[in-house]
């Protein structure tokens, strides 16, 4: 205090001028950020309502879409656009597949027939053949990476939705995991006057017969088979990693 006493004051007010300059300019040089922030952080905010309405259409994005585009597809679909939709989303996983088939054989080398096979019948258009095969490896990968089977349900919720807890640190890894939290339209029991989707249940027991004529139920399946293979994968290497760091 006795330093700052023996300084002169015009001094003094003329630091303090400078340093107010510049925080008016740090100021300035913000404000225009400030809508992006705000606007992303409601895109954020939209992305959980948005995963939950792509998964009662059937829809699993990839790990690599980005929030604006997942909340635009859940846009269409609250205005009725299914069709454009799915037009969509059959051309991109057309354009991934063969990519889509090498990463999961990699990474479960042990289902590569399975896989193969359902994915060769989904490119020949046997959709009858894929989207059985599609929804046997789901259960079983989910359930080699979670210890929970993807269409176990109890109490009206996915029993997935509790593995969720092991990522409440990591807000990221969380929102990526958003629809293990939810039903779906293939966990759901099936309607059969809504064409949008199928039931897992219905199919491997015999009691859907019809699932095969649309093949865009293929490509649903294919994209939650995806989904399991890239997006949960990615989460129990995290899991895994951070295990490996505390021991």
């Amino acid at each position: 205090m006795a330093a700052l006493q023996n300084i002169d004051p015009e001094v003094l007010k003329s630091f303090s001028k400078a340093i107010q300059a510049q925080a008016d300019k740090l100021q300035k040089i913000f404000v225009p950020f400030q809508d992006t922030f705000k606007k992303l952080a409601k895109v954020l905010q939209d992305v959980p309502e948005s995963t939950k309405i792509l998964a009662e259409y059937g829809w699993y994005l990839p790990l690599d879409f980005h929030p604006p585009t997942i909340n635009c597809y859940a846009d269409k679909l609250k205005k009725g656009n299914y069709e454009l939709v799915s037009n969509e989303m059959v051309a991109l996983f057309d354009n991934d597949i063969a990519d889509i088939e090498l990463n999961l054989i990699k990474k479960f080398p042990n289902r590569k027939a399975p896989i193969q096979a359902a994915i060769r019948a989904h490119n020949n258009q046997e959709y009858f053949l894929s989207i059985p095969v599609f929804f046997s490896q789901i259960e079983g990968i989910c359930k080699e990476l979670t210890g929970i089977r993807f269409y176990k349900i109890k109490n009206d919720q996915p029993l997935t939705s509790s593995w969720i807890k092991n990522f409440k640190s990591d807000s990221i890894i969380e929102l990526v995991l958003e629809p293990l939290k939810h039903t779906g339209v293939t966990r759901q029991k099936q309607d059969l006057s809504n064409p949008l989707g199928i039931n897992r249940h219905d199919v491997l027991h015999g009691d859907s017969v019809d699932y095969g004529e649309n093949k865009v139920n293929s490509y649903k399946v294919l994209s939650l088979l995806n989904y399991i293979g890239e997006t949960v994968y990615m989460a129990k290497q995290r899991i895994d990693e951070k295990e490996k760091n505390t021991t």
